[in-house]
């Protein structure tokens, strides 16, 4: 048997089904089935074993991140890993469609997608990360990710009922959705729980709305004036649904609160949350997804690496006549750039260098989310450079990189102009600008630009090439 092998799981709920490959992708053993279960995993390793037996050294494994069904798989090769010659990678499940795609692949079934993470592990090894690099850090975030997606979870619910408690009080009693337009407040939900229609709160009336918390006499009078026309009659079947999810969204508040509290007290003492808690305007339940989400920093090579994780990079494309200008790619967790987004919200009131930065680019004629998106951008680096360096934050320090950064970019720009100049001539030296070429008249003005440009420098530096008609 060959020395080296790559095994392909592709996990599903209760069963997995594994390919095991040369450096070739020649099949060493064919596509196989193990349901997820004791005698399943004892079965794997005595697979194992048998190749070894038969002369592998070295096994690279692969799964896919499949939202946890694959950790019994993946701890069990973690385990042997230990032992040597073993090792085992959570691959992104979008890495490895692209390389289906590229290989044209038009049906996907379980075997295929195992025999496309084995290929994966041969075409791409240095994209594949064995956990050489993290450690054991993150064995010791895995518990906290957990948790985040279960807060997760809980925050969608919210928006759902959320959403159609809305639609219960357009229908009902729409002249109380003016206290909504930020979403629905405490004392709102309060309100429904007890009152679930108009009737019952004009006879509650300004006394017994005032002893809920956060209702003045004042508000109260406001409410009861605003409701004072409207003589809808609910029914009680829809009278109990506005009650009972008002009560739901109340608990989903109180879960969601209680939990972010406890995953804050896990991790209040880590070195890195410390660090970057101590940055001015960055709150401690954003400082604990962040944390959570980098794991390690060491994996991103620079700041560039984990702004583009993130999706905070701008992008920029350009394909025959067509110019697609920068904007923000939004590649990655989503949930995790809200947290960057109301980290800057707060960053700039609270902030003075991130308050400056906002106010120069919205001076710059940038719209609010255009801006937010540069500080954005600004904190991720700002916390890589925290993390990498493992010192505190020092604004000093920082307005000092920037200025360095300034004048190597203001070198870099006329390097980048000449290198341009070169390339441009350089992919353009087996042909000649001619008008009668078929080119579109976007591409033909962008050619006559140039040569204008060609001949005025010409002019300038006294060429004796150049015109002296011109």
């Amino acid at each position: 048997m060959v020395k080296k092998g790559f095994l392909g799981i592709d996990v599903s709920k209760g069963y997995a089904d594994f390919v095991l490959f040369d450096e070739q992708c020649r099949v060493l053993e064919a596509l196989f089935q193990l349901s997820d279960t004791i005698q399943g995993r004892k079965d794997l390793k005595r697979l194992i074993v048998g190749w070894q037996e038969q002369g592998l050294e070295e096994l690279y494994c692969g799964v896919e991140s499949t939202g946890g069904y694959e950790n019994n798989w993946h701890s069990l090769l973690k385990g042997l890993q230990t032992k040597g010659g073993i090792w085992v990678s959570r691959l992104n499940a979008r890495a490895v469609k692209s390389l289906s795609e590229a290989y044209l692949k038009r049906t996907i079934t379980d075997g295929v997608s195992a025999e496309n993470i084995a290929s994966y592990l041969v075409k791409f090894p240095e994209k594949v990360d064995y956990g050489l690099r993290v450690g054991s850090m993150g064995e010791h975030f895995k518990d906290g990710r957990q948790f985040v997606t279960g807060l997760s979870m809980w925050t969608k619910q919210k928006v759902q009922l959320s959403n159609q408690l809305e639609k219960l009080l357009y229908q009902n009693m729409s002249e109380l959705l003016i206290y909504c337009r930020h979403g629905i407040p405490t004392w709102m939900l309060q309100i429904l729980v007890k009152y679930p229609c108009i009737g019952q709160i004009k006879k509650a009336g300004a006394a017994s709305l005032s002893k809920i918390k956060g209702i003045s006499k004042e508000k109260a009078q406001a409410i009861l004036k605003k409701i004072s026309e409207n003589d809808r009659l609910t029914t009680k079947p829809i009278q109990r649904m506005i009650s009972m999810t008002a009560r739901e969204i109340l608990h989903q508040q109180s879960l969601i609160e209680s939990n972010k509290g406890y995953l804050n007290e896990m991790y209040r003492e880590d070195p890195n949350v410390k660090k970057l808690f101590a940055i001015t305007g960055i709150g401690l339940d954003s400082v604990v997804s962040l944390v959570l989400e980098i794991e390690d920093v060491t994996r991103f090579a620079n700041a560039k690496k984990i702004v583009a994780y993130f999706g905070i990079d701008p992008t920029f494309k350009q394909s025959g006549d067509g110019l697609w200008g920068n904007h923000m790619s939004k590649k990655g967790r989503g949930h995790i750039r809200a947290v960057l987004y109301m980290v800057s919200l707060s960053a700039v009131r609270y902030n003075p260098l991130f308050k400056q930065l906002y106010a120069r680019f919205r001076a710059k004629g940038m719209t609010h989310k255009q801006a937010a998106g540069v500080v954005m951008n600004k904190l991720l680096r700002v916390i890589y450079g925290v993390l990498k360096s493992g010192e505190s934050f020092n604004p000093d320090i920082d307005k000092k990189h920037r200025e360095q950064a300034a004048q190597k970019q203001v070198i870099k720009k006329q390097e980048n102009k000449k290198e341009k100049k070169a390339n441009q001539e350089k992919k353009e030296r087996f042909q000649s600008y001619l008008d009668t070429a078929p080119i579109s008249n976007r591409n033909f003005k962008k050619r006559k630009k140039q040569l204008a440009s060609q001949s005025s420098e010409e002019v300038n530096t006294g060429s004796p090439t150049a015109d002296a008609n011109i």
